[in-house]
Order: structure tokens, then C-alpha cells, then sequence
């Protein structure tokens, strides 16, 4: 018994776990996996803006890297709308059509 309570052994020894501490490491390790939003500069804003406003006049579609917290997706489809004052387009794609916000789109290539 005098040896568990040298160094690290009382803890070495308890290896129960309760499941409020399980939840609070899940949480931690989560929020390490969480990514940050990245600021686009002029040049990038500019060109994803003519990539869209292209496939809105020519109806051909285009590539979006989306932004996402935990991962970003990619969609691909033809702008049909865009609504400015509101900062989102509307994307036709293959799964039906699906409003992306101006401030989610974080590149754009002509497909």
C-alpha cells in the first residue's frame, strides 16, 4: 500500500473514468479540431466574384470551396441568382438548388 502513494501511483492506480470527465475531454479534443475562418484578401474576393457573375451570364457551372468549422466541402453547380443585399447566391445543383452565403465561399473556379 506505501507504494501507490509515491510519485504518480494513486492515480496509476485508479483507472476509472467517470463519464462527465469522458465528455469534457471529447469536448476539449473537439474544439482543438475546429477550424478557424480565413480572410480573404481583395484580389481573392475579386476573382471569385467574376467566376460567379461568369456563370450567371453564361449558365456554365463552377466549382465553390466552402468553409466549414470542423471540414470544408466543395459544391458544384450553376449560379442562377444573386441576392446582394442579403450576400448569397443561388447554386442549381445536381441535388436540387441550395443558397450559399457570400461569406462561406472561400474559392471558386470555372468548371
Amino acid at each position: 500500500m506505501k507504494g501507490k502513494l509515491y510519485g504518480n501511483g494513486l492515480w496509476e492506480s485508479s483507472r476509472m473514468m467517470l463519464p462527465e470527465h469522458k465528455e469534457a475531454i471529447l469536448r476539449s479534443n473537439r474544439s482543438q479540431e475546429r477550424k478557424e475562418r480565413s480572410v480573404l484578401d481583395e484580389q481573392e474576393l475579386e476573382r471569385i466574384s467574376r467566376v460567379l457573375t461568369a456563370s450567371l451570364r453564361t449558365e456554365k457551372p463552377v466549382r465553390l470551396r466552402l468553409f466549414g468549422e470542423w471540414q470544408g466541402r466543395e459544391v458544384l453547380g450553376t449560379v442562377t441568382r444573386v441576392d446582394p443585399g442579403r450576400g448569397r447566391a443561388r447554386l442549381q445543383t445536381e441535388a436540387g438548388p441550395e443558397w450559399i452565403a457570400f461569406a462561406d465561399i472561400v474559392g471558386a473556379e470555372a468548371d
